[in-house]
């Protein structure tokens, strides 16, 4: 039991934004587009870490990630194009496919907190009519017992 509490807490810390690793993530993306793509000349495998950002980014700001994707989007096509002078077809899906995530992990999160609002709504709602109900069954019970001590006389 102590063991599925951990991980529930876990994953509650996770869930919450914790903007100094953001922050950090974002650095660690644009030290990579220095040093990976604009000095090295490296174009591809370093951007995968840019979903990792993103993914983060929706996890924590739902479809404000798209943000952060069209951010190191446009980084990759600007660095590109200053590299080779021209717009980058690979570079533009790249763009494209970050945005995508983006949108979607971003989309399906904030579907998941509305689907988690109504179902606290009706958690309180059904709390309340609980509490109604055991107001009618201890009046009831006193009735009952009201009833049987006439019956008794």
């Amino acid at each position: 039991m102590e063991r599925g509490k951990v991980q529930g807490s876990w994953w509650q810390s996770f869930n919450r934004p914790h903007p100094l690793v953001f922050i950090l993530l974002i650095l660690a993306g644009l030290d990579l587009e220095y040093v990976i793509h604009y000095r090295m000349g490296i174009t591809i495998v370093y951007t995968q870490f840019y979903y990792l950002i993103i993914v983060i980014a929706g996890l924590w700001y739902g479809r404000k990630a798209v943000w952060v994707a069209l951010f190191f989007g446009s980084l990759q096509v600007m660095v590109t194009y200053i590299l080779t002078s021209t717009l980058s077809p690979d570079a533009l899906m790249r763009s494209l496919m970050l945005l995508i995530v983006a949108f979607v992990i971003g989309s399906i999160v904030e579907q998941m907190h509305d689907y988690d609002d109504q179902i606290t709504e009706q958690n309180r709602e059904l709390s309340d009519a609980n509490a109604r109900m055991q107001v009618l069954n201890t009046r009831l019970a006193e009735s009952e017992e009201a009833c049987r001590i006439e019956n008794e006389k």
